[in-house]
């Protein structure tokens, strides 16, 4: 017989309410009654509405840590980007000449072709080289300059010097090159070339 079919079968009406033993035992069940909802009520309840919270904070605090990892992994990612492109420009800058610099670019090219054997017969800028140049438009970081060179050059020779063009620091390119055997010396044949290099327009800089 369980506790339901107990309390069915008890009789109530039996239960003295002037007995003073019932009378302890009843205000002890009221007692422990008011005590439990007391208890409920003021600490298990918050208890429960605090770990609620809490684990909704832990859930929030959670999403805000991953967001602000991609953030710096977001950040360190441009950072090495905004890093690799300033290095790019300076090796830009170092391989564009200004305008001022060309001077000093013949110079170059002068010793670059004395070092690979090549006697220099001339060494100028050719503007009007590109008869149909367009002019320059104000979106333009670089001008285009063509440098004519002329010289008396074995093939050997001739085959260093353009190595050395292109693996030079600044951005030169053999635009146009002839040779012309040499009767008076079959062994230094009469070269020209024209070579392109790029200058920064002056109001980039």
């Amino acid at each position: 017989m369980n506790i339901a079919d107990n309390l069915k079968n008890f009789d109530f009406k039996s239960i003295d309410l002037k007995d003073p033993h019932t009378q302890t035992l009843l205000l002890t069940v009221l007692v422990s009654l008011i005590a439990a909802a007391l208890y409920l009520y003021f600490v298990f309840v918050p208890q429960v509405i605090r770990v609620f919270k809490l684990t909704a904070d832990a859930g929030r605090m959670n999403s805000e840590l991953k967001s602000a990892r991609v953030l710096i992994k977001d950040f360190e990612s441009l950072s090495r980007s905004l890093k690799e492109q300033s290095r790019k420009v300076e090796s830009y800058e170092k391989k564009l000449p200004a305008e001022q610099e060309i001077p000093a670019l013949l110079e170059n090219l002068s010793n670059m072709a004395k070092n690979s054997n090549i006697k220099i017969v001339g060494i100028v800028p050719a503007m009007s080289y590109f008869k149909d140049e367009k002019p320059v438009k104000q979106s333009q970081i670089y001008r285009e300059i063509p440098i004519l060179i002329t010289a008396k050059s074995g093939y050997h020779e001739l085959g260093r010097f353009l190595s050395n063009l292109e693996n030079a620091d600044r951005f030169m390119k053999v635009a146009d090159i002839d040779i012309k055997a040499n009767k008076a010396n079959p062994k230094k044949h009469d070269v020209e070339l024209m070579v392109c290099t790029y200058t920064l327009l002056t109001e980039n800089k």
